[in-house]
């Protein structure tokens, strides 16, 4: 029938999650000029990174994301001074110490207040 066409065409674009090379990314704003890096090993440091990634655009700040203790969590972000093409950056093949990192656009979660839990007075 072609109202249960309808009805299967506005849930799927009612759907917010982007879908990317097969990964379902967050809900949030697109961060401009800065690269979600994934599968850093703990023998990567920034220097590393950030000069494997000078060959894309002027680099200005590699960010490992660690735990409490500081140790690395594996993933990252890479942001650029100037505009640089992420789309680009993501489909290339970029391997560190033999590792192929996980690239992907860099997107801001929203409502990360929404989990705050107020303490008791």
């Amino acid at each position: 029938t072609p109202n249960s066409t309808i009805s299967r065409e506005t849930s799927t674009q009612s759907s917010s999650a982007a879908v990317s090379q097969g990964y379902v990314l967050p809900e949030g704003r697109i961060m401009p000029n800065t690269v979600f890096v994934g599968g850093i090993d703990d023998r990567m440091d920034a220097t590393e990174i950030k000069s494997c990634f000078g060959r894309y655009g002027s680099v200005k700040e590699v960010k490992i994301i660690t735990d409490r203790t500081g140790v690395s969590k594996g993933y990252g972000f890479v942001s650029f001074f100037n505009d640089v093409d992420v789309q680009k950056i993501v489909e290339s093949q970029i391997h560190i110490q033999g590792k192929k990192l996980k690239l992907g656009p860099a997107i801001r979660k929203q409502n990360l207040c929404a989990y705050h839990v107020q303490p008791r007075p």
